[in-house]
């Protein structure tokens, strides 16, 4: 008997093979390509890492790699104010009077072992991370500064770092690398010489449960049986439905669409979003001053997401973006108010490393920086852009400070810039390309760096920008 061709499968009437995966889905128009942005919130219930179009050998789960997170501030902070950057012998340079230090006698605290701050309390940014990550974290954490010239205020600075950590092999078990703006790399930075993949944008707690807080759990506790009611679900549902679903937040688009699909299974329900959650730790909860009461917008419990799932393994890198500054106002109000924030959420980051036993780098950017008036005042307003800064990057090990041969990469001139003579000393992508060799090197994998680098840095130049032991 021939079959009523409403019992024919929408795949098999349109001569397709049987889809198994998002794009197998979107082109045999099971998914309405109009609504197919809406999907992805509840499509990887049933397909799992299978519902992008890369297969599970496209992406292997070295779990040994050192987690990354990078923390762009927007706008052109006051990098080389807070720390304060050497000359090539590591001495000061004749003055920082353009840099709201005043003269060559600034007051220094050695932190992270040997690197130079602006002591006294000058340093806004040191004094934020101090408030943050407790004594014991910072004796486990190095330091590597990177002297460098970067455009202002503009997104078309190559720091990102995410591509080659992606490419090297630091992906999630459940989530993609990760980032809290709407751009091509998460943040206000571009990629250099590794793209990245699309990144997960999350722009609060509630995207990020709709998007990936269940995937993790559905995928592989769903039967068989489970998950074909699931996808018959979805091939009967309309437009207008799908976008219905889609709009719902956090565990009750999981319910809906389980109850749709004559699912019942609380247990199921229940696994999704603690294993998302930082608030089921409650030391991480306690970093991070969140707990059940915490709005779905809170930057804090946004950030303590990404940097949770990132240390645990269960997302890839994260990049995390912090606006607002452009302070440049003749004060030093604002900027040293934006700076501390800045610590703080550095010194965060790395305290959750320490309180979960997870070693991670932490690279902190910009898109320039920013000068005062010449001026013997340490406490100098600033007053416009200026492109001479500084990127950070901080390596927490729990087994103890990782052993580094210098505290800086490149230096500063007595005109109070980076030099840019040095091989890193104007092209930030060039700094990503050396931090990414510092990360392999951490990672005693030298060899990801000669597979996703190539010649970008010869070797040569990687002897000069290489300061992890």
């Amino acid at each position: 008997m021939a079959k009523n061709k409403k019992d024919i499968p929408l795949w098999a009437q349109s001569g397709h093979k049987k889809p198994v995966s998002r794009r197998d889905f979107l082109s045999a128009g099971i998914i309405p390509f109009a609504a197919h942005m809406f999907v992805p919130n509840w499509m990887s219930l049933v397909l799992g890492n299978s519902a992008q179009a890369a297969t599970v050998a496209d992406c292997p789960i070295p779990n040994s790699l050192i987690p990354f997170v990078t923390v762009n501030l927007s706008g052109g902070a006051a990098m080389a104010a807070n720390y304060v950057p050497m000359n090539a012998a590591r001495q000061p340079i004749s003055t920082y009077n353009k840099l709201g230090m005043g003269n060559n006698q600034v007051p220094i605290e050695r932190a992270f072992g040997n690197a130079p701050f602006a002591g006294n309390g000058i340093s806004k940014f040191l004094t934020g991370l101090k408030a943050r990550a407790n004594a014991a974290t910072i004796a486990k954490t190095a330091f590597i500064a990177f002297c460098v010239d970067s455009q202002n205020d503009t997104n078309a600075n190559k720091f990102d770092v995410s591509g080659a950590i992606t490419k090297a092999g630091l992906v999630g078990s459940n989530l993609p690398n990760m980032g809290n703006r709407n751009t091509r790399t998460g943040m206000n930075q571009s990629a250099g010489f590794a793209p990245p993949p699309a990144p997960l944008v999350v722009g609060n707690y509630n995207s990020l449960l709709t998007s990936i807080g269940y995937s993790a759990s559905l995928g592989s506790a769903l039967n068989a049986s489970q998950k074909g009611s699931l996808v018959k679900l979805m091939s009967n549902l309309t437009e207008s439905q799908t976008r219905k679903i889609a709009s719902i937040q956090g565990g009750e688009t999981v319910k809906t669409v389980l109850d749709c699909a004559g699912i019942k299974n609380m247990d199921v329900i229940a696994k999704g979003n603690s294993a998302v959650d930082p608030r089921s730790s409650s030391a991480v909860a306690g970093v991070w001053g969140i707990n059940a009461n915490t709005a779905n917008n809170n930057r804090e419990l946004l950030f303590g997401a990404m940097v949770y799932n990132t240390l645990l393994g269960q997302a890839g890198s994260s990049n995390l973006e912090i606006g607002g500054y452009d302070y440049h106002n003749n004060t030093r109000t604002a900027g040293d108010a934006k700076d501390l924030d800045a610590g703080n959420e550095v010194g965060r980051i790395l305290q959750t490393a320490s309180v979960l036993n997870k070693p991670v780098m932490v690279l902190v950017v910009s898109d320039g920086s920013v000068y005062s008036d010449p001026s013997e005042d340490r406490a100098a307003p600033w007053v416009g852009d200026r492109g001479h800064g500084v990127a950070y990057l901080f390596y927490f090990d729990p087994a103890g400070r990782p052993a580094t041969s210098d505290f800086q990469v490149g230096h500063f001139n007595n005109n109070q810039a980076s030099d840019p003579s040095f091989v890193t000393g104007s092209n930030p992508e060039l700094v990503a390309a050396a931090v990414f060799a510092n990360w392999c090197q951490a990672n005693k994998r030298m060899d990801l760096f000669d597979r996703v680098g190539g010649r970008i840095l010869d070797a040569n130049q990687l002897s000069q920008v290489i300061k992890v032991a």
